[in-house]
C-alpha cells in the first residue's frame, strides 16, 4: 500500500509536514547561526529533512499533497550537498563490495 492511495493517510502526513515547518525553519537558522556544515550522515539526514520540509510547505501553497510530496522529494534530491552525499556512499559501497 502506497501513502498515496489513502486519503486520510495523506491528510495526516499534510498535517505531520505542515505542523514543523515553522520549528524546522528556526532550527536550521539556529544551526546556520552555529556554522553547520551538513558532513557526515546524521547532519546531512538532518539537512535533508529540513529541506524536505522547507521545499513541502513551499510546494502546498500551490499544489496538492501528492503533488507537494513529488515536488519537495525533487526538490530534495536534486540539491548539489545531498547529491554529493549519496555519490560518496554509493562510491564507498561499490569500494567496499570489491575490496573484499
Amino acid at each position: 500500500m502506497g501513502i498515496g492511495s489513502d486519503e486520510d493517510v495523506l491528510t495526516l502526513v499534510d498535517e505531520i509536514i505542515s505542523s514543523s515547518a515553522a520549528t524546522s525553519r528556526r532550527l536550521m537558522d539556529r544551526l546556520t547561526v552555529l556554522g553547520f556544515i551538513p558532513k557526515g550522515q546524521i547532519p546531512t539526514l538532518i539537512f535533508a529533512a529540513f529541506l524536505f520540509i522547507h521545499h513541502y510547505a513551499e510546494a502546498r501553497k500551490d499544489s496538492t499533497i501528492s503533488e507537494s510530496l513529488e515536488i519537495s522529494k525533487a526538490m530534495t534530491f536534486g540539491n548539489p550537498i545531498l547529491q554529493r552525499f549519496f555519490a560518496d556512499m554509493s562510491a564507498q559501497t561499490v569500494n567496499g563490495a570489491v575490496l573484499k
